[in-house]
């Protein structure tokens, strides 16, 4: 459970997300990675499909309200395979997006076996923002991405990094790199990485920022975490703080936790606050923000295994804790 030093979360509510009316249901429902909320609005983002959903929030819990292609606002993304979005956050007036950018091995052609080839898919490499407007709607041709290969792509800039470049190759859940968390503060971007997880600690990527995209100068910053040797998967800006769900780099079931981290430039490692611990026996969580119900400051959390019973095709839930 919590930290000795730690005030524990409250008992946890359950919401309900209904996704009535979504294309590609099974790819949304139960797969869901991330979630971001701005006034009467709320963002999620799944590790399947190409697209993201806009759900308004009402007593009985979000419902969808539209559903948005990834490709509509970001004409260029490679085309054929998912888009595996990990994280999603709101900041400036503009919506961001991220992809894993990892790599994966394939899928081996005999049962009990283990294929050597990896699947490079560079649909994964977004990392981008949409302006939206006085609706909170996102505004076509307004989305604004770094390039997907190449020069000033951010594999490519993580790669420049002594620390990262060594693990660029490997596939994600073999401690190679896969980003799963993303905030933005007032002038730096974050991303969590649940791998590589260096000497027992967890990384944070801080990138400098202009309004809409990363500029080309500036090396990446990197924060160096203790998270008791787990990996990041997933950030959410809390004030001038961040939550951080750890979690572990393969896909174990477990453990997860909640901790509470104060950025620090000292270039020395890092010990964020430990709020919230899961039994080990429960869902794996994927995605966190800060929601407060009838004034009640608490933590949205959702899970990529939501939806996996019958008579639930349209519905994921997720959890509140006080």
């Amino acid at each position: 459970m919590a930290s000795e030093t730690a005030q524990p979360l409250q008992p946890i509510r359950e919401i309900t997300f209904d996704y009535a009316g979504a294309r590609a249901i099974g790819d949304v429902v139960g797969n869901m990675s991330g979630i971001a909320i701005d006034r009467e609005l709320a963002w999620t983002v799944s590790d399947e499909g190409r697209s993201f959903e806009c759900l308004r929030i009402g007593d009985a819990g979000f419902r969808l309200e539209e559903q948005y292609k990834l490709d509509d606002f970001f004409p260029g993304l490679p085309s054929g395979h998912e888009a595996d979005l990990e994280s999603v956050d709101v900041f400036g007036g503009r919506l961001w997006l991220c992809g894993s950018h990892c790599r994966v091995r394939r899928e081996p052609k005999v049962v009990g076996t283990l294929d050597p080839g990896f699947k490079r898919r560079t649909s994964r490499h977004l990392l981008g923002s949409i302006e939206l407007g006085g609706s909170g709607k996102p505004k076509r041709g307004t989305g604004h991405a770094l390039p997907f290969t190449g020069d000033g792509s951010l594999r490519r800039r993580l790669r420049e990094n002594a620390y990262l470049s060594g693990f660029l190759n490997l596939p994600s859940k073999e401690n190679g790199l896969d980003i799963e968390g993303l905030t933005l503060m007032q002038r730096r971007l974050l991303l969590g990485l649940r791998g590589p997880v260096i000497d027992s600690h967890a990384i944070v990527v801080s990138l400098p920022r202009k309004a809409a995209l990363l500029p080309e100068e500036g090396k990446p910053h990197l924060h160096m975490l203790d998270l008791g040797g787990l990996g990041v998967r997933d950030l959410a800006r809390d004030g001038e703080a961040v939550l951080i769900i750890a979690g572990p780099v393969t896909g174990a079931d477990g453990p997860f936790r909640i901790h509470r981290w104060q950025p620090s430039g000292a270039g020395r490692i890092e010990k964020p606050e430990t709020i919230y611990e899961w039994p080990t026996n429960h869902r794996h969580p994927e995605g966190l923000c800060p929601y407060a119900i009838d004034g009640r400051p608490g933590i949205l959390v959702v899970y990529d295994t939501s939806n996996k019973g019958p008579g639930a095709a349209t519905t994921a839930t997720a959890d509140w804790v006080a």
